[in-house]
């Protein structure tokens, strides 16, 4: 198993998709005070990642005879 830092996200639920992974919750904290202050009405919450998940391993199939290939 890989071992990755956590790190957290602002976002907001009615804007843009967020850009920055901070390194600390006071990090993400500090910057949705600043968008908060900068877009009065708006919510910019923060979030942490708890897990990641990978698949690794692809099959290809061929659904054509070996005697049609295209070229």
């Amino acid at each position: 198993m890989q071992h990755r830092e956590p790190f957290w996200l602002v976002w907001n639920p009615r804007g843009h998709n967020p850009r920055h992974q901070h390194s600390t919750l006071d990090g993400a904290t500090r910057e949705a005070e600043r968008l908060a202050r900068t877009n009065p009405g708006e919510m910019f919450i923060v979030m942490e990642s708890v897990g990641a998940l990978v698949v690794d391993n692809i099959q290809r199939i061929n659904l054509r005879p070996e005697d049609q290939l295209p070229f």
